[in-house]
C-alpha cells in the first residue's frame, strides 16, 4: 500500500518537518536535560538494559494534553477502561499504567481517569484497530517538556518505552483546558480491508473484470452517502431518547427531528463514549463504533430480533424460536418502545472501494467510509449488507429500504478484525467559521507524526490484519456460510416494499394539500 494513501490531508496549512537536534541512537529515550529524575543519579536507561529501573520524571507542573495513538486491538477488549476481572486488558489500561511509569500521573490519581479528566475522540471495540485515537488528560509534565521538540515526539517516546508494541503513542502536545476531544472530533475516517475474493473478484481475471467489479460494488456504497437515518444499522435502543408514554410524538413513533445534522451534531447527543449511562438529554449514544464485547467470528452473520420486541431485538438467532423472528417489517403506528430520533440520523460523505492491492501474495481491497461520526455496529452493518448485495443474497432495493425511518430490518454484521480508524478531524465548537486548534493540526497534519503513522501502519498494523484476509480462514469462511444460509423472506419485504409505496404517495398527496394551502 502506498503510504500516501495514509495521509487524510483536511487544511492546506501543513506544518514543517522539523529537524531537531535531539534525536539519539536510542528514540525510545526522553533527553535528560528535559527530565527532573526522582533519583540523583543521572542515568539513563536503555533497550539493551531491560532491568534497569526505570525513572520518574519529576512533575514540573499539571497540564492539559492531547495524544495521538495507534494500537491493533486484536489481543485487546477494546479501547476503553473496564476495570473488572478479565485475562484480556484494555488500550486505556496499558496507556494510564505507561503514563503513570513515566510519571505523567500521580500516585494518588493512578487508577482513576475521571480525576486526571480523561477522554478520547472516538472509542473502538475488540478487533478494532486505530491511527488516529486522540486522548487528551491532565498530565504531570516536566520541565521544558517541549523544548526543541514542537511535534512532541520525544515526549511520546518516553511513555513508549512502557507500551507494548502494538501500541504507541505518537505524539502528545499541550491543549487549552476548553478542549473537548469527543465533541469537537467533527469528521472521523475509517478503513475496512476486503478480501477481493468476497466481492467476486478471482486471482485469474482481466484489469476489465476486476474493474467491473470494484465499479458495481461501488455504485452499491454510495448509496450511502449523504444524511440518513441508519436505525438499522445498529442496535436502536442505545439511541433511543426516553419520552413518557403520554408524551407521543404523533408521527408514527418517530421522534422529529428538530434541527439539521450541522445544528444538531452528534456531539449534543452523545454521552462520554458509554461512561455515562444517564446520557445527554436522556440519550445513550456514542462514537463507539463497532462490536458490543464480542468477535465477529462467534456471532452470527445476521442478527435477529423477535415481534413485538425493541430491546432485546439484537440477540441472535440462537436466542430465539425461528417462528417469532422478524427480519423485515414496518412500523405501521406509534410504538413506543421502538421510536427513533435525532441521533439515530448520521451523514456519511464518503462510502467506497479503491483499487486491487496485494500484501504478502493476498489480493484485497480498501473501503473507506467517512463522516460525522458512527454508531455501534454502523459500518459493519453497512459493508456486511453491501457484501450481502453484491453477492446477491440480497436484493438492491434493501438499501432503500433499510435507509427509510419507518422500516425495521435485521442486517448482517460483517467482521471487526480488518477495521481501523485511519484519521479524523477537529474544529472548535460554537465558533464560527471552521476553526481549527493548533495543536489539532500538528497531530493531524503534521510530516513528523505522520511519517511516524505511515511507518506503524506498514510494520505493525498491516501485518496483522493481513491476517484476516484470507477469505477460505477465519473470520470470513464462517462468515459466509452463515451469510449464505441466512435470507429475509421475500414475502416479509414485499411488505415492506408496499407500506413504502403507499406511505410516499401519502407523503405526496398531503405536501401537495399543504403546498396548494398556503397558494390560497
Amino acid at each position: 500500500m502506498a503510504v500516501s494513501s495514509l495521509r487524510f490531508p483536511l487544511s492546506p496549512w501543513i506544518i514543517s518537518n522539523h529537524t531537531s537536534n535531539l534525536r539519539f541512537s536510542n528514540p525510545r529515550i526522553l533527553p535528560l536535560w528535559s527530565l527532573h529524575c526522582s533519583s540523583s543519579s543521572s542515568s539513563t536507561v536503555t533497550e539493551s538494559n531491560p532491568d534497569q529501573s526505570v525513572q520518574k520524571w519529576e512533575s514540573f507542573r499539571k497540564k492539559k494534553v492531547v495524544m495521538r495513538v495507534g494500537y491493533v486491538g486484536t489481543n485487546y477488549r477494546g479501547l476503553q477502561m473496564q476495570r473488572d476481572e478479565s485475562s484480556l486488558s484494555t488500550i486505556e489500561g496499558e496507556l494510564e499504567t505507561a503514563v503513570f511509569k513515566a510519571g505523567g500521573i500521580r500516585d494518588s490519581n493512578y487508577g482513576n481517569l475521571h480525576k486526571i479528566g480523561w477522554d478520547r475522540s472516538s472509542r473502538t471495540d475488540k478487533g478494532v484497530h486505530s491511527l488516529a485515537t486522540m486522548v487528551s488528560l491532565k498530565m504531570e509534565i516536566p520541565a521544558n517538556a517541549w523544548k526543541e521538540d514542537p511535534n512532541g515526539i520525544a515526549l511520546a517516546n518516553y511513555v513508549n518505552f512502557h507500551l507494548p508494541n502494538n501500541i504507541k503513542v505518537f505524539s502528545i502536545l499541550p491543549s487549552q483546558r476548553s478542549f473537548d476531544a469527543r465533541r469537537e472530533c467533527d469528521l472521523r475516517k475509517y478503513s475496512y480491508l476486503l478480501p477481493a475474493e468476497i466481492i467476486g473478484i478471482k486471482s485469474n481475471f482481466s484489469a476489465s473484470e476486476i474493474d467491473h467489479h470494484i465499479a458495481e460494488f461501488n455504485d452499491i456504497l454510495n448509496t450511502f452517502e449523504g444524511e440518513h437515518p441508519f436505525q438499522n444499522y445498529t442496535i436502536r435502543s442505545k439511541y433511543r431518547k426516553q419520552f413518557p408514554a403520554k408524551q407521543s410524538p404523533g408521527n408514527g413513533g418517530v421522534f422529529r427531528r428538530a434541527k439539521s445534522s450541522g445544528e444538531a451534531s452528534t456531539s449534543e447527543f452523545e454521552v462520554s463514549d458509554g461512561e455515562d449511562n444517564s446520557g445527554i438529554n436522556g440519550v445513550i449514544s456514542s462514537d463507539y463504533d463497532e462490536g458490543e464485547n464480542q468477535n465477529s467470528s462467534e456471532s452470527t452473520s445476521f442478527v435477529e430480533h423477535p415481534v413485538g420486541s425493541s430491546n432485546n431485538n439484537e440477540k441472535g438467532l440462537k436466542e430465539q424460536s425461528p417462528k417469532l423472528v422478524v427480519r423485515a417489517r414496518w412500523l405501521h403506528g406509534p410504538d413506543e418502545r421502538d421510536r427513533i430520533s435525532a441521533s439515530h440520523f448520521r451523514k456519511i460523505f464518503n462510502c467506497s472501494c479503491g483499487k486491487l492491492e496485494k500484501f504478502l501474495g493476498l489480493d484485497y481491497v480498501e473501503l473507506s467510509i467517512c463522516g460525522e461520526s458512527f454508531m455501534l455496529h454502523q459500518i459493519r452493518k453497512m459493508v456486511g449488507t453491501a457484501i450481502a448485495v453484491k453477492r446477491e443474497l440480497l436484493p438492491r432495493d434493501i438499501l432503500t429500504l433499510s435507509l427509510t425511518k419507518f422500516s425495521r430490518i435485521v442486517l448482517p454484521l460483517a467482521p471487526s478484525e480488518v477495521l481501523i480508524l485511519r484519521g479524523n478531524s477537529f474544529s472548535v465548537r460554537k465558533k464560527p467559521g471552521n476553526v481549527k486548534r493548533p495543536e489539532m493540526l500538528t497531530l493531524v497534519e503534521s510530516e513528523e507524526i505522520l511519517k511516524s503513522v505511515d511507518e506503524f501502519y506498514t510494520s505493525v498494523i498491516l501485518p496483522q490484519v493481513s491476517k484476516f484476509l484470507d477469505p477460505s480462514k477465519s473470520p470470513w469462511h464462517d462468515w459466509l456460510e452463515n451469510l449464505t444460509q441466512s435470507s429475509i423472506p421475500e414475502a416479509e419485504l414485499d411488505d415492506v416494499r408496499n407500506a413504502w409505496k403507499l406511505w410516499k404517495e401519502n407523503f405526496r398527496s398531503r405536501t401537495k394539500v399543504m403546498s396548494m394551502d398556503c397558494c390560497n
